[in-house]
């Protein structure tokens, strides 16, 4: 067994739900499973995902629907931010060049 991969039936015992709810999940593409040999199971960061999954449906009742939506935003604002980031360091880049420039 891959030790990368949690096992469904460990994963759902410690977040104390139901294999069949992380099924639901699965179907539902809120969570992807891995499989490495006969073991089914996830990832650290998508057991961070569920984590996040289980506890907007559990602790704060939004649906799945509404989970899908705010994973969604969740991801694209993960994406601006990256580019963001490589903006801020082009421009850090070109600033440092201009500097260079004038010596």
């Amino acid at each position: 067994m891959d030790p990368t991969i949690l096992p469904r039936d460990q994963v759902a015992h410690h977040l104390a739900i139901s294999t069949r709810r992380l099924l639901a999940y699965e179907r539902r593409g809120l969570v992807q499973v891995m499989r490495s040999g006969d073991v089914e199971g996830y990832s650290p960061s998508e057991v961070r995902r569920l984590w996040t999954v289980v506890s907007l449906h559990r602790d704060a009742g939004i649906n799945l629907a509404g989970i899908e939506a705010i994973l969604q935003m969740q991801g694209h604002l993960e994406r601006v931010c990256r580019q963001l980031h490589a903006l801020a360091e082009q421009i850090d880049q070109a600033i440092a060049d201009e500097g260079v420039d004038e010596d």
